[in-house]
């Protein structure tokens, strides 16, 4: 807009006086709380979906192969925070990108590689490094895997899924509602079908994983082998801290007991990032 900025009519000047002392004290005020909570909670990352190889190929016969392997660090210090994710799609195309940001959610390869005959490898990695104040320890990721399928469909011998579970809000939901329908699915090894889910999850970063599901590899003859692995490193900083570094301070004891010295304390210790490996 080009146009003047109609400002209000001005008051009389002891009143804006007044006025603009008393906003400059609740300026003064309100800088002061946030400098204070930014020094008391953990860095606050923005939450980041990662999304591919969703609804493609869907031509009998074609295979649909595809990757995502995430490493999230969520520390106190916004310095330290965010995630590294290695992406490999459905083209062959691999991409590394690297953020200040965490990756919350995976969605990859629902609904693709319909039509018969095709074939769904797809896997999921992610390494969750936590390190903040009061941080929740890992417990045992809830899975939602192999249901709502057809008999023919996954679930059923000699296809296997490990685990076969129905959790509500699970952390991992896998190869569901009628992925593999169809009949025909592959069923000797090393090429059978089969889904696995496993590992932890912690209330400090939630993350969810949402593969293979709704009609992918259906149409018979078709191929499913889908897995996740979510792994928790979790350290809470008000408990550990880093080794104490800095000189002890006071004389060597003589005839008595000497003072002792003191040092300073470390910073809290970070985990040593973990690498996720990619399975074929």
């Amino acid at each position: 807009m080009n146009g003047p900025i109609n400002e209000p009519r001005r008051g009389p000047k002891r009143v804006r006086l007044l006025t603009s002392l008393f906003a400059s004290i609740l300026l003064a005020v309100g800088f002061s709380a946030v400098a204070l909570e930014s020094t008391t909670k953990p860095a606050s990352a923005a939450p980041i979906s990662v999304n591919q190889c969703n609804n493609v190929y869907n031509t009998p016969g074609l295979t649909v192969d595809c990757d995502v392997a995430v490493i999230n660090t969520l520390t106190d210090s916004p310095s330290t925070t965010g995630s590294v994710i290695t992406t490999t799609n459905h083209l062959g195309a691999t991409t590394v990108l690297t953020s200040t940001d965490i990756v919350t959610s995976v969605n990859q390869c629902n609904t693709s590689a319909r039509g018969g005959g095709g074939t769904l490898r797809c896997h999921v990695n992610i390494i969750n490094n936590i390190a903040v104040s009061g941080a929740q320890a890992a417990t045992t990721a809830t899975v939602n895997q192999c249901n709502n399928n057809q008999p023919d469909g996954l679930g059923t011998a000699p296809h296997t899924c490990s685990p076969v579970s129905n959790a509500g809000g699970a952390t991992i939901f896998q190869c569901n509602n009628r992925t593999g329908n169809g009949g025909g699915l592959v069923t000797f090894a090393p090429e059978f079908s089969h889904c696995s889910a496993s590992g932890t999850s912690s209330s400090s970063l939630p993350v969810t994983v949402n593969q293979c599901n709704e009609d992918s590899a259906d149409g018979g003859g078709g191929r499913v082998s889908c897995t996740t692995t979510i792994t928790n490193i979790v350290t809470d900083t008000d408990v550990t801290g880093g080794t104490p570094t800095g000189t002890p301070t006071g004389g060597t004891p003589t005839g008595g007991t000497g003072t002792g010295g003191t040092g300073t304390g470390g910073a809290p210790a970070i985990p040593v990032l973990a690498t996720p490996k990619l399975t074929g």
